[in-house]
């Protein structure tokens, strides 16, 4: 699904019209964030711009290849930050609408929305910023700033490469998930022909699991829920055992690819326990059961097939609650 004329108007506008940038993204940065955000700095420092990157965390150890021979991500600090994000020409928001995503920089980039460009393929939710350009069928932001970029007759070095197909891969779960579209596929043998490789790029991401994670996995494993005549997956990671096992930080995403692996099961539910009594829910679907609705419906977002939650309520009150919505879903399911 490609960009529209009027959408490609106004990223050129904004690209001719400022001279200074900040590029930011979601808070916990995944895949997609780190790559449209990487490849739309490499972008605009060929045009003579000055860019700053700052995130509200850290970029995950297991993604840090993508940002080698780029500049550093800052990760925000209110006292050096603040002001630089009002000083700018632009602030450029990839893959995120949402102002409450943005965690702790949630304040801030609400007060210079007047100067922010988005790039977001979620469906928003109470966005203000200046510009938006969004495309809620597209697989990924990577491949809204590949159409920007091009269209402004730009050819990418092979390292802008392997940031965009990092963002596409990775966010259609490599190409498993039926927001891999045909569109997305094109684009990925675009960035192939310029040197990405696939296999290094998974080896690079999914081949490189740490002892905390793998025994973080058998204890996830174990403590397997089946609800709906196994039709519903849950496993509740909880901090302390976490951190006894080494593993408090350690990214869980690919705990869900095992549990929906299971033949009977159609929505996978991942509830981690995070500091400061928060808990992040990770869903996961097969075919047509939208978790984004249901995630949306907590004030979370994402995907028809991929979605998040994060709450600030009791451990076990959020699982119940969420394990009943994942029950209505598939009650209400054609």
């Amino acid at each position: 699904m490609q960009l529209t004329a009027e959408q490609h108007a106004l990223f050129s506008g904004v690209c001719d019209d400022s001279q200074t940038f900040v590029v930011t993204t979601h808070m916990n940065p995944d895949g997609d964030a780190l790559g449209s955000q990487i490849a739309m700095a490499r972008y605009l420092a060929t045009l003579g711009k000055q860019v700053r990157l700052i995130n509200g965390d850290p970029t995950p150890d297991v993604l840090a290849f993508v940002t080698e021979g780029s500049q550093p991500i800052e990760v925000y600090d209110p006292d050096v930050h603040d002001e630089v994000l009002r000083s700018v020409d632009r602030v450029i928001l990839v893959d995120n609408s949402a102002p409450d995503r943005f965690g702790r920089m949630e304040p801030i980039i609400t007060a210079v929305a007047d100067h922010t460009l988005c790039i977001d393929h979620h469906p928003t939710r109470a966005a203000p910023w200046a510009g938006t350009i969004l495309q809620v069928g597209a697989s990924a932001t990577a491949v809204l700033v590949w159409d920007l970029v091009r269209h402004r007759g730009w050819e990418p070095d092979e390292k802008t490469c392997e940031a965009l197909f990092v963002g596409l891969a990775t966010d259609t779960g490599f190409f498993r998930y039926e927001s891999a579209s045909a569109y997305a596929h094109r684009v990925a043998a675009d960035l192939l022909e310029r040197g990405v490789s696939t296999g290094a790029t998974y080896r690079r991401i999914y081949e490189r699991n740490t002892e905390a994670y793998t025994r973080l996995l058998g204890h996830g494993l174990s403590r397997l829920e089946l609800h709906a005549a196994g039709r519903i997956a849950a496993v509740r990671l909880r901090r302390e055992p976490m951190i006894a096992l080494g593993a408090a930080d350690v990214d869980t995403g690919e705990i869900t690819t095992a549990l929906l692996s299971l033949e009977s099961v159609d929505i996978v539910l991942l509830f981690r326990e995070l500091a400061e009594g928060r808990v992040k829910v990770s869903l996961r679907s097969k075919g047509v059961l939208d978790v984004h609705k249901l995630a949306a419906g907590f004030g979370g977002g994402g995907h028809r097939n991929a979605s998040g939650i994060v709450l600030s309520e009791p451990f076990d009150d959020v699982a119940e609650r969420v394990i009943q919505g994942a029950h209505d879903l598939i009650a209400s399911a054609p």
